[in-house]
């Protein structure tokens, strides 16, 4: 057993024990791969201590390396993410790739001599590789470079060149992962200033490994470097982690949780850059507060996971009936805000609260039966009805208020202040 490499073994360990405790707090598919991915780089580590000084390494271990590496490069590509695909197409897609070249290395590891099982699995690996690319990604470019990455394999082999045809295979998946990388994570992200430069490192370790082993004075060297770079990548997964949790953390205060809509604190702030705006334009804004009527009866007879689904319906519903310009949010409870700008008279408010109350009114399906929901909604102009943000609130908040307690005059919808406002 080589001892010299229990140093890094640790070191990687407690890497991956961080990244746990991180993972812990900001769960998710992309933190579950990098963990899987650095935990198959802990079993390949260790695999080398088994390695004798001097000799071939025995075929299990050497097995056990050389698909570690194959799966981790394909668990960092996968973590990377692919917009463009659905999450079931990538994974098919890296599923069925991944096995073709696992069949190469698993092939080298045993410490093959050149065979028809070489020339099968690079057969397998340019059919699957142009068929997935064709039907999966719809892409000739991507199914032409397999057809060359697979066809170079296939040459290096034939000329007994198995060593060169593998790790540099190695260096293409892991620079497709820092390519990948590079495109997907954010470019002010300090995470993917260590995670691209690693996994471009690893993949020039891969790249030089043919060469290096002809020369054992820099084979330490190399093994240094390459601790160094998936320490590098470690550290850089555990920034992202941890800038992610910083960003869901701002999102958090500034919108509401169940609906994803602005929050009480972001609408304020919103309606105080409108209100400046329509002084400088001398332009108008209409407020809208909506309660549900009955939401409670809801709740108490359905749930609250049932009243959850109403409430996120109605965001859902306000989202779409309002226009990009507007402004929709929740204040609490089953209490919603719209802001809307530019109206110029009163037909047009009336349009647009009727299609509001209308959006609202539509059936929502909860636990396989239609519930219609209606609301109460008080509305502000400004600068008609107040001059500041605080009393545009209230009288908007008093209206929706005062038709709640009087259902008769529920369908009006009156913008002249004196039918909606309170009495005196």
């Amino acid at each position: 057993m080589n001892f010299a490499f229990l140093p890094d073994l640790s070191a990687l360990t407690v890497l991956i024990v961080i990244l746990l405790l991180v993972r812990r707090r900001h769960p998710g598919p992309r933190a579950n791969a990098w963990l899987l991915g650095l935990f198959l780089t802990l079993v390949e580590e260790l695999a080398h201590t088994f390695y004798p000084q001097n000799g071939p390494p025995p075929a299990i271990f050497h097995i056990i390396v050389v698909d570690c590496y194959v799966l981790t490069g394909a668990l960092f590509i996968w973590a990377a993410g692919n917009q463009k695909l659905s999450r079931n197409s990538r994974f098919l897609y890296l599923a069925v790739n991944t096995a073709a070249l696992l069949a190469l290395t698993t092939l080298y590891g045993a410490n093959l001599p050149m065979s028809p099982a070489y020339l099968l699995a690079i057969s397998a690996g340019i059919i699957v590789g142009v068929a997935s690319s064709l039907f999966v990604r719809q892409n000739w470019l991507y199914a032409s470079l397999f057809t060359l990455g697979w066809i170079l394999v296939a040459a290096l082999a034939e000329h007994d060149m198995l060593r060169q045809a593998v790790y540099w295979s190695l260096a293409c998946v892991f620079t497709l992962a820092a390519l990948a990388f590079d495109r997907h994570l954010e470019r002010r992200s300090t995470g993917k200033l260590a995670i691209v430069p690693g996994l471009s490192l690893w993949a020039l370790c891969f790249a030089l490994h043919p060469w290096v082993v002809k020369y054992p004075a820099y084979a330490d060297i190399a093994s240094h470097v390459l601790n160094m770079q998936i320490a590098l990548v470690a550290i850089g997964m555990i920034l992202v982690l941890l800038e992610q949790q910083v960003s869901t953390n701002q999102w958090l205060a500034l919108h509401d949780e169940l609906t994803g809509l602005p929050n009480r604190r972001m609408f304020a702030a919103k309606l105080d850059l409108a209100i400046e705006r329509c002084n400088r334009e001398k332009g108008s804004l209409a407020l809208v507060v909506l309660d549900l009527d009955g939401f409670k009866k809801i709740n108490d007879s359905l749930g609250h996971l049932a009243g959850d689904h109403v409430l996120r319906e109605i965001s859902t519903t306000l989202r779409r009936s309002v226009r990009s310009s507007d402004t929709v949010a929740r204040l609490g409870g089953d209490e919603f805000i719209i802001m809307a700008s530019d109206m110029d008279n009163e037909k047009s408010l009336q349009r647009f609260v009727e299609s509001i109350r209308g959006a609202i009114e539509r059936p929502i399906d909860v636990h396989e039966q239609a519930i219609s929901v209606t609301a109460s909604l008080g509305i502000a102009m400004y600068p008609a009805d107040a001059d500041d943000a605080i009393k545009l609130l209230r009288v908007a908040d008093q209206r929706m208020y005062f038709l709640k307690r009087r259902p008769a005059q529920q369908s009006q919808v009156d913008t002249g202040m004196a039918a909606l406002s309170p009495p005196a």
